[in-house]
Formats: C-alpha cells, structure tokens, sequence
C-alpha cells in the first residue's frame, strides 16, 4: 500500500483529505500542521509521496520544507495551494514539485493528481487515453499496481517469478498472484535487477529464490519453470561466477 505524509495546517481541509485519501486506500502517516512537525514525521519514517500545503502559516512555509525534503529526504511531493500568484508559483517551481492541486478540489482530482505524479515518478510519458482496470508502475524498489481509485506498494524482492500472456504479466508471489498490463521486457528494464533472469520468452525469475537448476527446467521455491537451451548456458556461467 502507498505511504502518504499528509503537511497541511488547516484542520478542516486536512480532515477531509484525510477521508478521501483513507476511501481510496492509502495509509496515512499522522498528518503534519506545520513545518516542524513535517520534519518530526519524515524523521519517524519515509513515506512514498508527500501532499504539501505552500502555505503552511509559519515563519516557514511549505516551499522552504520542500527545499529540506530534497536535500535530507529525496521524497516526491505535490503541492496544493490556493494561491496561484506570480511570485509563489515561480518559489514553487524552484524546488520541482512532482504536481500542482489547487484547491478546492474533488475526490477525483485528488487520486489524478497522485496518479499523474506517480507516472512521472516511473518515467511514463503521459497517460493512455484507454487503461486497464490494473496497470503497473516500477518506482525504485517497488511495484505499484493500479486497481481503480488506489495503488498497491509490492515490494519487488517479494516477486518469485512472472510470466507474460499477451500483453500482460502474472506475477507470482508466496501467497498470491497479480495481473498488470506491461510486456515482461519492459518490466525487466524497469526493474534492472541482476537477480531477475529470464528463462524463456514467456518466463522470469528471481533468482534469490532458486532451489534447483535443471537443464530444461529452474526450480522457484517449488514452482518448476521452464529455460530454454540459450538461457540455461548463460545461466550456468553466471553460477559459475557467482
């Protein structure tokens, strides 16, 4: 589930962000009044994304939090504001902000705006006019899946193998599997990891949780997934340096 550090100072608009953000299936961190209490909260732990007030109505206002979050923290943040004047907006620019959300704003809004920064945290170009009702995004060390009005955080390192059908991926865990649309190429360049190996044009592993070696066959925990003659020689020689 996505982490979100809510910052806004005003109790009755924090209140209801609050509830949309909750209906939609984020875990919120406890919200942030101020300056100071943003710190103490990043402080305690890193959330996946920041919703950030300019105007915090200290002597420090969100922008100069912004300018910390990016030196101390590396966290990607929107910012809402009712103010769209000149000169904030240029201070605002200055420290890259991820999106913009003017307020008021709706439901809907909200969850565009999260799912806009999300995107471009992943380095997509822009949205498709048509989507899936799941969708994948690798952002760092996660997998973030789509399921209507939320986003799901799978850690990568918990994926045990994947296998392409069509234009999507079953991806496999412990416990349970997911569907997202990307081709398993893509998803190998995104994720870039040396322990994910592919085995065949329709299969991945992970080689972390590889129990046997065969030479038609690779061994996931007791799952037996299938390797061609061309991938099981450069298998081998990968063990062999390991």
């Amino acid at each position: 589930m996505i982490k979100i550090l809510l910052v806004e100072d005003e109790g009755i608009i924090a209140a209801d962000m609050e509830n949309m953000l909750e209906a939609m299936g984020y875990d919120l961190m406890e919200t942030a009044m101020d300056y100071e209490e943003a710190l103490e909260r990043l402080e305690e732990g890193t959330p996946d994304l920041i919703l950030l007030d300019v105007n915090l109505g200290g002597k420090k206002d969100g922008i100069d939090l912004a300018e910390v979050i990016n030196e101390r923290f590396s966290v990607p943040f929107i910012f809402t504001t009712s103010y769209s004047d000149g000169p904030t907006i240029q201070r605002a620019n200055a420290v890259n902000p991820t999106n913009y959300l003017v307020k008021p704003f709706k439901k809907e809004q909200l969850f565009t705006a999260i799912e806009l920064a999300l995107l471009k945290i992943a380095g997509e170009k822009k949205l498709e006019s048509e989507k899936p009702e799941t969708e994948g995004l690798v952002i760092k060390d996660a997998l973030f899946i789509k399921e209507k009005y939320r986003y799901t955080k799978l850690p990568v390192s918990d994926i045990l193998w994947l296998k392409a059908e069509g234009n999507y991926i079953e991806i496999h865990l412990a416990e349970k599997k997911e569907l997202i649309r990307m081709s398993l190429s893509h998803f190998l360049e995104k994720v870039n990891r040396p322990n994910f190996f592919r085995t065949h044009k329709s299969y991945a592993v992970n080689l972390d949780y590889m129990t046997k070696f065969e030479p038609t066959m690779v061994t996931i925990l007791e799952s037996e997934i299938p390797i061609t003659k061309t991938y099981a020689e450069e298998l081998v020689k990968r063990i062999e340096v390991m």
